[in-house]
């Protein structure tokens, strides 16, 4: 219940801030709408509910103020976050995780956020695939043995020990990321996901094999923020992904932003 109510404070926040009331916005509705479906048909609707989504993406990536994230990122995961929901895939609606791997590996790349409260709760290195690349990653794949890391939108699921002390499991729900449960894809603390490594190291973190590895600093209270059903989303503006990804193509989303 608190959790609602703090996110319907975020939604009347952005609402009085724009002047707009929306259909399905913050209604914690999670399954399409045929009668929403069917305004979204009419080619003006449908551009203004996009409107409305790019100044909603604004809004947020405004209120965070956290210059060390992309808009391009957010904008996506927001994206991605709004397909999700409305097709029922999210059990967490509060939290989503982007991961930009458009950035070298000794920046901070991981970034929490609180979609109830619009804000950063956590953020820190974040180490990519062996195979995908030293400083930067340019390689990204699916398939098994790559040692490589896999795009797109991922679902948190549960976390186990094993190999890692503590590890999350990750379901990838799209053609980029779909064999992530049987490489083995998870997210773990890794020793080579540190400052500590990165001083010793020539300013570049080990690499994992295709697993987003984290510090372990911190990493007990990461997972309890996003295990059981929250978005994460692995961004890089790479063509290919974009063109074929289902979760950035849809256009589901738009039903939270048509106006009544």
């Amino acid at each position: 219940m608190m959790r609602a109510s703090i996110r319907k404070k975020a939604t009347v926040l952005f609402v009085l801030f724009f002047g707009i009331s929306f259909v399905g916005f913050g209604s914690n509705r999670g399954s399409l709408d045929p009668n929403v479906q069917e305004m979204l048909k009419n080619d003006s609707i449908a551009d203004k509910a996009k409107e409305n989504f790019n100044s909603y993406a604004k809004f947020v990536y405004d209120e965070l103020n956290e210059l060390q994230l992309s808009f391009k990122a957010l904008e996506q995961g927001l994206t991605g976050y709004h397909n999700l929901l409305k097709r029922n895939e999210l059990v967490r609606k509060d939290t989503l995780t982007i991961i930009d791997f458009s950035k070298p590996s000794n920046e901070v790349r991981l970034f929490i956020i609180d979609l109830c409260e619009n804000k950063v709760i956590h953020k820190s290195l974040c180490a990519h695939g062996l195979n995908s690349g030293r400083l930067y990653p340019k390689h990204f794949s699916n398939e098994n043995n790559s040692k490589q890391s896999s795009l797109g939108f991922y679902v948190t699921t549960t976390t186990y020990s094993g190999k890692f002390e503590l590890a999350l499991r990750l379901r990838g729900m799209e053609h980029s990321n779909s064999h992530a449960s049987s490489r083995g894809v998870v997210m773990h603390a890794a020793k080579y996901a540190t400052y500590d490594f990165l001083e010793r190291n020539g300013c570049q973190l080990g690499r994992s094999y295709g697993c987003p590895a984290v510090p372990a600093e911190g990493f007990e209270d990461v997972v309890k923020w996003i295990k059981e059903g929250s978005c994460m989303y692995i961004y890089y503006p790479s063509r290919s992904y974009k063109r074929y990804s289902k979760y950035l193509n849809r256009t589901n989303y738009l039903e939270d932003f048509v106006e009544i």
